[in-house]
């Protein structure tokens, strides 16, 4: 009875255990490799997704006629959203106080919005807005945009400078914590146009691209009172952006963040973008 294997049946089983290990190795090769693929689409995918929303989230209660662009954060120069200027890496918008309109004021209980949005034209004055309903406390101040007013980008949202009259569409303003609003510069309203409608604002914030790939959120700047961005809190919202581009068509925003990552094995840099439509 055999006891041992003949050296051909030894050469055989050699060749099968090497075409076995070549074969082997490759397909555990792509195994890794899908699945580094894989970690590194949902990464990315997640992260430009987060970062998307959380811009269209602030965008949709931007003043609509207050956006501009600029090329970086410390460009002085705004441009128009519709120009679509080449090289252009910060988006800028002067928000709505949402936070105000949903009724966050400490009352117990909560009975209503902060500020209601409306002006009663037949109980106000030049020198005080009646607003009925408006439950902030004395001395919040802000500004007021009225809708419907006809506006110029350069000069009436102080994004050229500080508004020192109401001559502009943005209206630096003081509650009275009785339901008025009162200028809160050395002019008054006299034959300024107020509108039935207003929306009321605390802060303009900006989402700029910066050296490094590094994509901010500046907030807590009120540029009717001569504040830019390169003077409060900034926060990050998502690191290793290629890109950050913006334009729009009419009242509508698009917006699109491009994410990478240089660190996949054997392809390089792998990329993924995001857009979102904001309305």
């Amino acid at each position: 009875m055999r006891k041992g294997f003949t050296l051909i049946e030894l050469i055989f089983v050699i060749l099968i255990f090497g075409i076995l290990s070549k074969f082997g190795a490759d397909i555990l090769y792509k195994i890794y490799e899908n699945y580094v693929y894989s970690n590194t689409f949902n990464r990315l995918e997640n992260q430009s997704e987060a970062a998307v929303k959380q811009i269209a989230n602030r965008l949709q209660y931007r003043i609509k006629d207050a956006t501009i662009a600029r090329i970086d954060a410390a460009s002085p120069g705004i441009l128009e959203i519709g120009d679509n200027i080449a090289g252009a890496n910060v988006l800028e918008w002067i928000g709505m106080d949402i936070d105000g309109w949903h009724g966050t004021i400490d009352t117990t209980p909560p009975i209503g919005p902060d500020w209601s949005g409306f002006i009663d034209l037949s109980a106000s004055s030049a020198t005080s807005l009646s607003t009925p309903g408006t439950l902030l406390p004395n001395n919040t101040s802000g500004a007021v945009f009225f809708i419907g007013s006809d506006v110029d980008l350069n000069s009436d949202f102080g994004w050229g400078g500080a508004i020192t009259n109401q001559n502009g569409a943005m209206h630096p303003i003081t509650f009275d914590g009785a339901g008025n609003i009162d200028s809160n510069t050395t002019a008054d309203f006299t034959g300024v146009d107020v509108f039935e409608y207003y929306e009321f604002s605390k802060s303009a914030f900006a989402v700029a691209l910066e050296g490094g790939g590094q994509l901010f959120l500046y907030y807590g700047f009120q540029p009717w009172a001569g504040q830019g961005i390169t003077s409060v809190s900034k926060s990050l919202l998502m690191e290793n952006v290629s890109s950050f581009k913006f334009t729009s068509m009419g009242d509508i925003l698009i917006i699109q963040v491009c994410v990478d990552d240089g660190n996949v094995t054997g392809v390089g840099t792998y990329s993924i973008c995001k857009e979102k439509v904001v309305f």
